[in-house]
């Protein structure tokens, strides 16, 4: 479904508009929206704790990208307001060094209806993000709306394990998870099993960044279904793949948070981490787009070549 442009004429519709921007109800968060004109072109959130230093870094991100302006908005619970007053007014002064800030405001929740702060003029406003136009737009277009970032991580929480199977075709695998996502099912134990003793061949898991021409959505909940069963390096490579899923689909807090994951496993299971999982979360970290992002994908001819598996794809699947 092709979503329809909204214009976003006020602060309280820009602020409304921050939940379905980031997929999530942020909480305690500085939130940095980029525009190139009047254009929205991504929306940024870091917590609360070393703001100079995350300002620094998206300094460079903002110049990278060329943007124009930026609003920045801190969400803080009313107790600790003076305290994210001053966070967010720091931030938007490093900011300044780099683009116009357009716009500082303080706002208590996005979880629903709330009076929000300019911090420039002290003006006060009511925010309701659960009536908001972009709410519903997002809606229509299928896209879910976590209630917080806990509920995105769950997404990827461990399950009953399911061990690796002790033999098990590269070719066959690859092939049967090409049909799974295609239907839009789920992988059941066997199949998980097979996919954890061949997942940790590097020609494998490359093999798996094709999996979004059957489907991207439903590849991705695929690979955190593999990702919650499986353990240590088998679970790190289908995170890895979840998060830069969700990097392509422009969940960049989806991603964040499935990179976290696979690199709290690789801690957990004391192995080190893949120079792929390094790689994608510097990409991520330099806000390279959904559309630089997709360079991964694999042509079919290199997958056949290294695998054996045959991956056509299925045209307009995504």
């Amino acid at each position: 479904m092709t979503q329809p442009r909204i214009t976003l004429t006020s602060a309280a519709q820009v602020i409304a508009a921050i939940p379905a921007a980031l997929r999530h109800v942020p909480t305690e968060s500085v939130v940095v929206l980029a525009f190139v004109g009047k254009v929205l072109t991504f929306a940024a959130r870091f917590d609360r704790v070393e703001v100079v230093t995350q300002a620094h870094k998206m300094t460079d991100v903002l110049r990278r990208h060329g943007v124009e302006s930026v609003v920045v908005v801190t969400i803080a619970e009313r107790p600790g307001k003076k305290a994210a007053a001053v966070e967010n007014l720091v931030v938007a002064g490093i900011l300044a060094t780099a683009v116009d800030v357009i716009g500082t405001y303080w706002v208590p929740t996005l979880a629903g209806p709330a009076a929000a702060q300019d911090l420039d003029t002290l003006a006060t406003f009511d925010v309701d993000p659960i009536a908001s136009e972009v709410a519903a737009t997002t809606a229509l277009a299928g896209t879910v709306i976590e209630g917080s970032r806990t509920a995105i991580g769950n997404r990827y929480a461990h399950a009953e394990q399911v061990h690796p199977a002790e033999h098990a075709d590269a070719a066959q695998v690859l092939e049967e998870l090409a049909a799974v996502v295609s239907a839009d099912e789920l992988p059941d134990s066997g199949l998980i099993a097979r996919t954890a003793a061949v997942i940790t061949a590097l020609p494998v898991r490359d093999a798996m960044f094709r999996l979004p021409l059957y489907g991207s959505a439903s590849a991705h909940t695929v690979m955190a279904t593999i990702a919650r069963s499986t353990r240590a390096e088998a679970r790190v490579q289908a995170l890895s793949i979840a998060g830069w899923l969700c990097h392509r689909a422009g969940d960049g807090a989806a991603a964040n948070i499935a990179y976290d994951a696979a690199e709290a496993e690789a801690t957990t299971a004391g192995i080190a981490t893949p120079h792929m999982l390094r790689l994608l979360r510097q990409a991520l970290d330099a806000a390279m787009s959904p559309a630089e992002i997709r360079s991964l994908d694999i042509d079919a001819e290199t997958v056949r070549a290294t695998t054996g598996a045959h991956l056509p794809g299925a045209p307009d699947r995504e």
